[in-house]
C-alpha cells in the first residue's frame, strides 16, 4: 500500500512510520517545509499520486502565530481531503484528540472538530482516532508528567482530582496502522482511550511508582482562579505546553469506551498501571 503520512516526524508520526514500513508499506512523509498545512498550494496534489490512503499525524498545541490552529487542523486537512478525493485516494486516517467538537470551549478541540466534521464529509472512507493522553517517555507531556511525578510536593489544580484515561504510545501507533491498512477497521469516529480511567493525582501516583520512588508525594490544591493566572504566565513561553485552553482541556476530563480499540488491536488497551517504559 502506498501511504501519505502527515507528521511522521513527530512523536507519534515517527514510530508509526517505521511500523508500516516494517510491513513492507511504502510511506511518503514530507516535512512541513514541502506540506505545511497551514500554507495550502496546488502542487500538494504531486504528494497524492498513487496514494492509497493518507495519515494525518500533524498537530500543534497552542494557537501561534493566530490562526494556526484552525489552518493545521481543519483549512489545510480539508483542502487536502478535497485534492485527495479527486485524486481517487480511497482511505484518510485522522489523528484527532478526545473532545474534539466543532463547539467546544478551546480552539484546539474546536478546530479538530471541524476538521473531523469535514472529514466526515469528503466522501472519503475517514477514520477518525481521538485519542487520550498519550504516555510514551519521549513525548513532551508524558515528560513534564514523569518531571512532576518525582517532586516530593505537587501544585495541582483542583489537587488532581480531574479524571484522565492514558493510552500507551505502542497502542495508539499499532490503532492507526491498523486503521490505515485493515479493509474490515471501522469508519468514523473512535475512542483512543486506555483500559482505565483515573484521576491526574493518581496518574502522577503511579508515573512516580515507575520512576522507583515509592515514598508518597505531598498535594497542594491550586484554586482555579491561581490555576487560571499561573496558566496565563505559563503560556507565555514559546514552547509551554501550561496554557488556559490546556488547562480547560484538563478540566473538562478525557475518558472514553476503549472496546471499539480493544476490537481493533484484538486485544484490551493497556492501563496506565501497566505502563512499564520510562527514561
Amino acid at each position: 500500500m502506498k501511504i501519505l503520512l502527515l507528521g511522521g516526524g513527530g512523536f507519534i508520526g515517527r514510530p508509526l512510520r517505521q511500523r508500516l514500513e516494517r510491513d513492507g508499506h511504502q510511506v511518503s512523509a514530507p516535512s512541513r517545509r514541502q506540506l505545511d498545512l497551514r500554507q495550502p498550494r496546488a502542487d500538494w496534489r504531486q504528494w497524492l499520486e498513487g496514494v492509497d490512503t493518507v495519515v494525518n499525524a500533524a498537530g500543534q498545541l497552542l494557537d501561534r502565530p493566530a490562526g494556526a490552529l484552525e489552518a493545521v487542523h481543519h483549512l489545510g486537512p480539508l483542502q487536502l481531503a478535497s485534492m485527495a478525493y479527486q485524486a481517487d485516494v480511497r482511505r484518510w486516517v485522522q489523528l484527532s484528540a478526545l473532545g474534539a467538537d466543532p463547539q467546544a470551549a478551546t480552539p484546539f478541540l474546536a478546530g479538530k472538530g471541524r476538521g473531523d466534521a469535514a472529514l466526515l464529509a469528503s466522501g472519503l472512507e475517514a477514520r477518525i482516532a481521538r485519542p487520550s493522553l498519550i504516555y510514551g517517555p519521549q513525548g513532551a507531556s508524558s515528560r513534564l508528567l514523569l518531571q512532576l511525578a518525582r517532586l516530593p510536593l505537587w501544585l495541582l489544580p483542583d489537587g488532581g482530582n480531574q479524571r484522565i484515561q492514558p493510552l500507551a504510545l505502542d497502542d495508539a501507533v499499532e490503532g492507526l496502522a491498523r486503521l490505515a491498512l485493515a479493509d474490515d477497521a471501522p469508519e468514523g469516529v473512535i475512542e483512543f482511550v486506555g483500559a482505565e480511567a483515573l484521576t491526574l493525582a493518581d496518574y502522577l501516583r503511579q508515573l512516580r511508582r515507575l520512576q522507583g520512588l515509592n515514598a508518597p508525594a505531598y498535594i497542594l490544591n491550586l484554586p482555579p482562579q491561581a490555576s487560571r493566572t499561573l496558566a496565563a504566565l505559563a503560556e507565555r513561553w514559546p514552547s509551554s505546553l501550561i496554557s488556559r485552553d490546556t488547562l480547560e482541556m484538563l478540566n473538562h476530563g478525557s475518558c472514553g469506551d476503549p472496546s471499539t480499540l480493544g476490537a481493533l488491536l484484538q486485544r484490551a488497551p493497556l492501563a496506565s498501571g501497566q505502563f512499564r517504559e520510562a527514561p
